[in-house]
C-alpha cells in the first residue's frame, strides 16, 4: 500500500481546537485502574477533520443535509450534500465537538487503541502500544502517540511518530515497536496519555480514549 506520509505534519490549528473541546469535560481513567491482564484496550473517537489531508488522498469534507460533517470519496462529495449518499461512518454530528460515542467503550467511532506492559524480570518490563482503525478511516497517515509510565520511581513519557512503528498489512493499523523499559520494582503503570492522535488518510482527526494497563515489576 502506497502511503503519502513522507513526513510528518503539523495538526491544524482548528483540528487542535476540537481535541481540546472533545477532551474538556471527560474524566480521565485513574493511574491505579486495576486490569484483567497486561495489556488493555480502549476505543478512539473522531473530533474532527483535516480537509487538507483529506484532499491529498481523494476526498472532501462535506456538510450532509442535516447538518453533520464527513469525510467522502471525491466522486460522492456533491451526491452526500444532496443526500443521495449518506457514509456509513466517520460523521460528526451538528453541534459536536466529538463522535457519539461515549468516554470508555471499547471500540469508538474511529476504532481501538491499546497499550501492554508486560514484566520480564529484572526491572525490566516491555511496553508496546498502538492502534487498529475502521476501513473508511482510511489507516493511520500522521500520528502523535505518547505513553506515561507511572512505578515506584516516578513518572515518564514514551514519545512516538509514525516512524516508530509498523503499519498491519491492511494499512488499518500501527504498532509501535516494542521497547524494553528498566523500572522500580513492584505496582506500575501504562497509559496512552490524552492527546495521543491520529489523522487519517481519509482526514479524520481520531484521538485515543486513553486505555490504562497495570501490573507488577519484579
Amino acid at each position: 500500500m502506497t502511503r503519502t506520509n513522507a513526513r510528518r505534519r503539523s495538526i491544524s490549528a482548528a483540528a487542535l481546537l476540537a481535541l481540546a473541546l472533545a477532551a474538556s469535560g471527560l474524566t480521565s481513567i485513574p493511574a491505579n485502574a486495576a486490569a484483567p491482564t497486561s495489556t488493555a484496550t480502549l476505543g478512539m473517537a473522531l473530533v474532527g477533520f483535516d480537509a487538507e489531508v483529506a484532499n491529498a488522498h481523494g476526498h472532501r469534507i462535506v456538510t450532509l443535509p442535516d447538518g453533520s460533517q464527513a469525510s467522502v470519496p471525491a466522486d460522492k462529495a456533491e451526491a452526500a450534500t444532496k443526500g443521495s449518499y449518506v457514509p456509513q461512518q466517520g460523521v460528526l454530528k451538528k453541534g459536536s465537538s466529538f463522535s457519539t460515542n461515549s468516554y470508555g467503550q471499547a471500540t469508538g467511532d474511529c476504532g481501538t487503541s491499546w497499550v501492554g506492559l508486560d514484566p520480564r524480570g529484572g526491572g525490566r518490563a516491555v511496553l508496546t502500544t498502538g492502534m487498529t482503525l475502521v476501513h473508511d478511516s482510511g489507516g493511520p497517515w500522521d500520528i502523535h502517540w505518547h505513553v506515561e509510565i507511572a512505578d515506584n520511581g516516578g513518572y515518564s513519557t514514551q514519545n512516538y511518530d509514525e516512524y516508530d512503528g509498523y503499519y498491519s498489512g491492511l494499512g488499518l493499523g500501527w504498532a509501535a515497536k516494542a521497547r524494553t523499559l528498566n523500572l522500580t520494582r513492584g505496582w506500575a503503570n501504562a497509559t496512552v496519555t490524552w492527546g495521543s492522535f491520529t489523522i487519517t488518510a481519509n482526514g479524520w482527526l481520531c484521538y485515543s480514549y486513553s486505555p490504562t494497563t497495570s501490573t507488577t515489576i519484579t
